[in-house]
């Protein structure tokens, strides 16, 4: 008698499991490029802009990767074009909306890792070219490089301005310096 409640127990776990695996599905839809375009429109929220600028810059990258290993290098610069115009939008508005980085860094930290997977993903992409097609995707590299710094700048201002002091010289610096080497 003491089996049968638990071989209720174990047949309803898979089923429990199945029935969450599917809710999880159903609250996970893919970006499409046209409902982002038009939510961004509607955005008033800079930083939810900017987030949803991220995902679409996503889209564009990724069908920019599509096209170039399908050998549409043409698209896939175009593309890659409007993946940088969408993420330097992203920048701007975060710019534009007056918040400080360094204190309050929603928008600024999704940019900056977005920005690094991105460098990421572009570096796989050049390898997988031949060495006559890189070129859009090494200046998109070097742009988004660039990119990153600012984003970086932004939300670790501290870091970016050299200390007014030199450093300390230790005493065997000193004596390089000097030519006061008494040890042969």
């Amino acid at each position: 008698m003491l089996f049968l409640p638990r071989l209720r127990t174990f047949a309803t776990l898979p089923l429990l499991g199945s029935m969450l695996f599917a809710a999880g599905q159903w609250g996970h839809h893919k970006d499409n490029a046209a409902d982002l375009s038009a939510h961004i429109q509607r955005e008033k929220n800079p930083v939810k802009k900017a987030k949803l600028e991220i995902r679409l810059s996503k889209l564009d990258l990724e069908q920019a990767k599509a096209a170039y290993q399908h050998h549409r290098l043409d698209e896939g610069k175009k593309l890659l074009g409007k993946f940088l115009s969408v993420v330097n939008e992203s920048w701007s508005t975060l710019k534009s909306s007056g918040r400080d980085a360094a204190k309050k860094p929603q928008g600024f930290m999704q940019l900056e890792i977005a920005l690094r997977e991105d460098a990421r993903m572009l570096h796989d992409l050049r390898e997988r070219l031949s060495y006559f097609d890189r070129g859009s995707v090494d200046q998109t590299i070097h742009q988004i490089n660039q990119l990153h710094s600012e984003v970086l700048v932004a939300l670790f201002p501290s870091a970016s301005q050299p200390s007014r002091k030199p450093p300390k010289k230790s005493k065997v610096q000193a004596d390089r310096m000097e030519g006061g080497n008494a040890n042969p």
